[in-house]
């Protein structure tokens, strides 16, 4: 077995195609992965579920690319890939967090497809991630969406009801100025 046999399947895989998101609504924040959507409060993490790293929502996922919820500029990435920051074009900022503690990974099982400075399009891939090896580490691998600055804004509001299911691309929050 060589070196890239041994490499993580994620450094192979070409970048996913786009994901098709609701267009007209620039206050509109989408789901970054299909699944079933949880309440922030219900999230096994009190950094978010205490609120203090925004309002928002987690999804319980079933796939492993995490797409942009807006179109923004990344204004904070971390170098082990789980996380980015998006200020969107509304002045929403957003955090696209893939799961819970998974910063133990330390990198591995994780290929982002944007960096800090880039402008991405609402429903671009983001993230890829090894749920295999979240699992076998013992990671909970919900994806979590949070607007950082929701006190800035004049109203932050959720559009999908916890429990249920939603595609990737669809409208589960809106933050308007």
């Amino acid at each position: 077995m060589g070196l890239l046999d041994k490499l993580s399947p994620l450094l192979r895989t070409a970048v996913p195609e786009p994901v098709r998101v609701s267009e007209g609504d620039p206050q509109a924040i989408c789901a970054p992965v299909s699944g079933q959507v949880v309440a922030l409060e219900e999230v096994g993490d009190p950094a978010f579920s205490q609120g203090m790293l925004g309002r928002g929502f987690g999804i319980v996922t079933e796939g492993d690319v995490a797409f942009s919820p807006v179109s923004g500029t990344v204004m904070a990435d971390v170098k082990t890939g789980h996380a980015l920051l998006i200020r969107a074009d509304s002045g929403a900022e957003v955090l696209l967090h893939v799961g819970l503690d998974s910063v133990r990974l330390n990198g591995s099982g994780f290929r982002t497809f944007a960096h800090k400075g880039d402008h991405v399009r609402a429903g671009q891939p983001l993230i890829a991630f090894d749920r295999r090896l979240m699992a076998e580490r013992g990671l909970d691998d919900t994806v979590l969406v949070t607007v950082t600055n929701a006190e800035d804004l004049s109203c932050v509001e959720e559009r999908a009801a916890s429990g249920g299911k939603v595609a990737a691309g669809a409208v589960v929050m809106r933050a308007e100025r």
